[in-house]
């Protein structure tokens, strides 16, 4: 991804509930409690897509291998013959004897579902990957999906300019980023498609999808923000779906907003600033108890005392540090620290990825201050941490023109969720929050700015905003990681407690999401979707490695770290998606 800050973004907000107040995890409720107060489910979803004619799906081999169409849709469902908006759909075959269709989404909101579903090979389980086909849906506005453009071309370079750190620290940057942020979301509100791309919307695409291929309920897979879309669709369609599951999972009523929290901010919401915020600290506190032989940033002291002197100056004054593989000067500020940090515990390798990185920068700083460091002598920086120094203040760009990342992001988000705060008030929850949450509540808290009830007004009038507890016939299967960085676990509790039927996995493990990373989570996630029977009961997977093992031992990627590096290849004419249509 682009800047580390739209990173942050694109892998989606966080989860935990509750009117910024501190919540912990509890026991979830038994079937019979949760059912006891679900909400009885009306089919009026049904009812309103069934007065919406089925698109028909051309399919077309692209890609080498793959099958593509797309499928026109209506902009808004209650005008099914109006305005039709164009939404991309990959589908991989099956490798073996095929029960079904498996619908992916990596989250975001704006990562593409198409290039997921081309690079399933890659990430799912090959017993999962026997027995479906894999269909990526592009959400309208994202990927090969007609395009949200919010900004005129020519302005967007001045706009990015104005929020393209991790986060702004000072009274000049915080206005400089509420210009921008002001600029883009009001530009969002009144673009047609940009007000139509509620997560409710892309429900609605993916159930007219499944209806097009005509191939029996819906099984799903979905992660980060793509854990939202699971838990809409299991409550606008609870009787559609085989088999939901939903990892890296955000809490709906904090991602969406209520009556009773819509008067703050989705980052005091959500809290992944906390989330973060709690996996450094243990992070630091197991890199003391290892010591230095294993834990390279435990030499000289107290590696949390370290962290908190290493802010605490850069909060004062900006380091000037060398690249040492290119000689190049390159500042160094608080805010790219927090970025550069958040960065690695995003890997399934967090602790030793966030050891290697303070280290390097604690060296680098050193270099520039003098003798003290140079006695180190042989320390050999990572060029994992120099990129992500780097990437903390880049300007997002993609491969089209218009890179719409920032607009996908907001449209989806903004529409979403119900906010009345004030952006001019930002600054005071930002001190807030970097009391609760250092570095990484301002972090998270600044990313959505654009969606304070004063700065986004287009509201999507359709969209889905519960009730989030409706019963259904078969269950959802929810994961939730405890040290995830960016959907806090609560989220995965708080799911867990509201759905109508459900069952929670939780994972003592590192990094953003679990599957594929605990082979303990893959094995239940795949065991579910191959059999569509929901487990009796909740799991808790235990830590499959120490956070400073003695000898260092393979860890998979995460889905959407491997999924960042890749995207369709280029096709032959005819094979592949046509650029685009393009929604100012």
């Amino acid at each position: 991804m682009h800047s580390l800050r739209l990173r942050a973004l694109a892998l989606g907000a966080t989860a935990a509930l509750g009117l910024g107040l501190t919540t912990t995890a509890t026991a979830a409720p038994t079937t019979a409690q949760a059912d006891t107060t679900a909400t009885a489910w009306k089919p009026s979803e049904n009812s309103k897509l069934n007065k919406v004619a089925t698109p028909r799906l051309s399919w077309f081999s692209c890609y080498g291998g793959a099958r593509c169409a797309n499928a026109k849709v209506p902009l808004d469902y209650d005008k099914p013959a109006g305005t039709k908006t164009n939404v991309a759909v990959l589908r991989l075959p099956a490798t073996g004897k095929r029960i079904g269709t498996l619908f992916v989404n990596p989250g975001g909101p704006g990562g593409s579902s198409t290039e997921m579903a081309y690079f399933a090979d890659q990430w799912l389980s090959p017993e999962v990957r026997a027995k479906f086909d894999v269909v990526g849906v592009d959400p309208r506005g994202v990927g090969f999906s007609d395009h949200v453009q919010c900004l005129p071309v020519e302005d967007q370079d001045t706009v990015f300019s104005k929020v393209s750190s991790a986060f702004p620290v000072g009274w000049t940057q915080e206005q400089r980023w509420i210009q921008g942020m002001k600029k883009i979301s009001r530009a969002c509100s009144t673009n047609a498609l940009a007000t139509s791309m509620s997560t409710a919307e892309v429900a609605r695409d993916m159930e007219m999808v499944r209806r097009a291929i005509g191939d029996g309920p819906l099984s799903y897979l979905g992660f980060s923000y793509g854990s939202h879309l699971g838990t809409t669709y299991a409550n606008m369609f609870p009787g559609n779906f085989r088999s939901i599951v939903i990892d890296g999972t955000l809490s709906p009523t904090s991602w969406s907003g209520t009556a009773w929290n819509q008067s703050l901010p989705l980052e005091r919401r959500l809290r992944s600033g906390v989330g973060a915020h709690k996996a450094l600290d243990k992070i630091l506190t197991e890199c003391g108890k290892a010591g230095p032989d294993r834990c390279s940033f435990a030499t000289g002291g107290d590696p949390k005392k370290k962290y908190a002197a290493m802010t605490a100056s850069l909060k004062k004054e900006p380091a000037v540090i060398t690249d040492p593989y290119t000689g190049e000067e390159m500042t160094l500020t608080y805010a790219d620290l927090v970025g550069t940090v958040l960065s690695g515990l995003y890997d399934p390798e967090a602790p030793m990825l966030v050891d290697f990185m303070l280290s390097d920068i604690e060296w680098m700083i050193g270099q520039s201050q003098g003798a003290a460091a140079r006695r180190a002598g042989g320390h050999q920086v990572d060029q994992r941490t120099i990129t992500a120094i780097k990437q903390a203040d880049q300007a997002p760009r993609r491969a089209f023109a218009y890179d719409n990342s920032l607009d996908a992001f907001l449209s989806v988000t903004c529409t979403d969720s119900r906010e009345t705060t004030k952006i001019a008030d930002y600054p005071a929850y930002a001190k807030q929050q970097e009391t609760k949450a250092p570095g990484f509540g301002p972090l998270w808290l600044w990313g959505s700015a654009g969606c304070a009830g004063d700065s986004f007004t287009g509201q999507d009038e359709d969209a889905y905003v519960g009730p989030y507890d409706k019963v259904s016939p078969k269950g959802v299967l929810i994961v939730g990681n405890y040290w995830d960085p960016a959907t806090n676990y609560d989220g995965a509790v708080q799911t867990r407690n509201t759905l109508g039927r459900s069952r929670l996995i939780s994972s003592d493990s590192w990094g953003h999401t679990a599957y594929g990373v605990s082979q303990c989570v893959t094995t239940r996630v795949d065991r579910y979707l191959v059999s569509g029977a929901s487990p009796s009961s909740d799991a808790t997977c235990p830590a499959e490695s120490e956070p400073f093992p003695a000898t260092e031992e393979p860890v998979e990627e995460t889905v959407q770290q491997l999924l960042a590096t890749k995207s369709l290849p280029k096709a032959a004419r005819g094979q592949g998606f046509p650029a685009p249509t393009v929604v100012r």
